[in-house]
């Protein structure tokens, strides 16, 4: 890869939890232009009141170059809208990064910002989200999903997560599966569990939370339905992830573009200029209502891959999983 001549790149994370950035810092540092990358700038765009996650990114912005946080005390509210107003120069591609962004490809943003490049008629372009309603069954059905459930003991079986590769804990009993469950009824069975792979047979999916989606997607809009509000579902995808990059298997989610979620794209700042003001729900706006008023599509670019860790809807049950504690271990290993 060859960063462009004369285009601007600035990665734009909208801060509020010190948790998820401690892992994000890994990924924006490599992806930094005085490190090789493509970010010519980051920035936190600060929206949260917590004095110590302030404080933390305060001290991480002081310490880091080519970091500075942008925006603070600006927004009112749950609403994120007036952040757009900085994403406005000439020349310069946005890169929107949610702050529980947990995986960023090696390749993702590279590929995103010359995506952006080549095709100048959609309005934005979107990586490829790995914990996301739309991108999710995509995955399923291309092969990136595979048969995992949560321990099933009711008590603490594993110590937590010293390490991120799922192979290197025990395959779910097979005595123990359930045939017959709702995805919603599934309970974290403990803190700091773990998620075991119950085999290699594609099968095994009929049986697991997408499997049981996938046969069943009720009446909700995709956007809102089971995959969006299900952690286990959320689960699932990623230690699917984990286990594609254990078995260095990336190539199981590039199936193309497609036509989402706003927790991660590229958008130019002159486009975003012409569009302002953003509504209050910039998500419906930038992916949805914009791109229909002015006929340029929102699409997805299935081979730059990034992880997101939960939704509001998903994040009691995730919460109570050791992914964040393989992300960080994957992020040690591989990235730090």
């Amino acid at each position: 890869w060859k960063k462009p001549a004369g285009i601007k790149v600035i990665g734009m994370v909208f801060y509020g939890r010190k948790r998820y950035v401690d892992i994000l810092d890994c990924y924006l540092q490599q992806n930094l232009a005085l490190n090789g990358g493509y970010f010519d700038e980051v920035w936190f765009m600060a929206h949260t009141k917590d004095e110590d996650d302030v404080a933390w990114i305060e001290d991480l912005v002081k310490k880091t170059p080519g970091y500075k946080i942008v925006g603070k005390d600006k927004c009112e509210g749950e609403s994120y809208k007036c952040l757009w107003t900085y994403a406005v120069e000439d020349k310069t591609i946005y890169v929107k990064i949610d702050d529980d962004i947990v995986y960023i490809h090696p390749d993702a943003i590279p590929q995103l910002v010359h995506t952006r490049i080549a095709l100048p008629h959609p309005y934005a372009i979107s990586s490829n989200l790995v914990n996301s309603p739309v991108t999710g069954m995509e995955q399923y059905h291309y092969g990136a999903i595979h048969p995992f459930l949560p321990d099933p003991s009711s008590t603490p079986s594993f110590h937590a997560a010293e390490t991120w590769r799922p192979s290197e804990k025990k395959r779910y009993p097979k005595d123990q599966l359930v045939d017959e469950y709702k995805v919603m009824d599934i309970e974290p069975p403990y803190r700091g569990h773990p998620w075991l792979l119950i085999s290699d047979d594609h099968y095994d999916l009929l049986k697991t939370p997408m499997g049981k989606y996938d046969q069943n997607r009720g009446s909700d809009p995709i956007a809102f339905g089971l995959a969006w509000k299900s952690w286990a579902i959320g689960a699932q995808q990623q230690y699917s992830l984990l286990y594609n990059l254990e078995q260095n298997k990336m190539q199981r989610y590039f199936f193309g573009y497609n036509r989402y979620n706003l927790n991660f794209c590229a958008v130019w700042g002159s486009d975003i200029r012409d569009q302002l003001p953003i509504k209050d729900d910039d998500e419906q706006d930038i992916t949805s209502d914009i791109p229909r008023r002015i006929g340029r599509p929102f699409v997805i670019d299935t081979r730059s891959v990034v992880g997101h860790f939960s939704f509001f809807t998903q994040k009691d049950g995730i919460n109570k999983s050791d992914l964040l504690d393989r992300w960080r271990a994957f992020a040690n290993e591989a990235v730090c």
